[in-house]
């Protein structure tokens, strides 16, 4: 049940994530918010204890990697909205 749980709120969070975020940073907190579900649902699944430990280095890479896009994009364009950014 609480599986399910997880996985609902993670789709729900997607589906808010892709509609309604205006502002770059929003939309880097939605991703770490994304990135914490999944990691209680690896934790759910009981999984071998190195695959945690990968998950949270790719997960702090991509973090790092989303904030210095960030101040580059604020340094670049002076403002952090991603609605002039074409993302396909």
């Amino acid at each position: 049940m609480l599986d399910y749980l997880i996985f609902n709120m993670v789709f729900l969070m997607l589906i808010v994530l892709l509609n309604y975020s205006i502002y770059f940073l929003s939309f880097l907190i939605g991703i770490e918010y994304l990135i914490a579900m999944i990691l209680f649902y690896l934790l759910l699944m009981d999984y071998n204890g190195f695959l945690y430990l990968i998950y949270l280095i790719y997960s702090v890479c991509e973090s790092v990697l989303g904030l210095s896009l960030l101040v580059s994009m604020n340094y670049e364009y002076g403002h952090q909205k991603i609605n002039f950014v074409n993302l396909i």
